[in-house]
């Protein structure tokens, strides 16, 4: 993990971190929820459609994969660099840096989801 600097190595971790935050959320709050919950719901909390619980473990499965490729194809990427480190780091940190910004989004969109399931209405954008 630290092939590629001791920052490269850092936002490695925090991405790992990231990529798993959703899956505990999904592992704490799905196995309470009732076997169908809103998926959709308007602004005045009118529920559009119904969905199963487990829909709501698609998108930390996601973020997990996601930022799982992010990793590989960063490591891979880089060690094809070996020959110039400096060029290697570089392209480690810039494939962290997107997975990260990218694993946030869905974390931030896997609470909001959460959060309306569990209190039955949106935040009103």
């Amino acid at each position: 993990m630290f092939a590629f600097g001791k920052r490269g190595g850092i936002m490695a971790m925090v991405l790992i971190v990231l990529a798993f935050i959703p899956m505990v959320a999904a592992a704490l709050i799905v196995p309470g929820l009732a076997e169908s919950v809103p998926m959709r719901i308007a602004q005045d909390g009118e529920v559009l459609r119904w969905g199963s619980r487990f829909e709501l473990l698609l998108l930390p499965v996601l973020c997990l994969l996601l930022s799982l490729a992010t990793l590989a194809s960063g490591k891979k990427s880089a060690s094809a660099l070996n020959d110039e480190p400096s060029m290697a780091v570089m392209t480690f940190e810039r494939f962290m840096r997107n997975g990260i910004i990218t694993a946030l989004i869905l974390n931030a969109a896997n609470a909001y989801m959460l959060y309306m399931v569990i209190t039955g209405h949106g935040l009103g954008f």
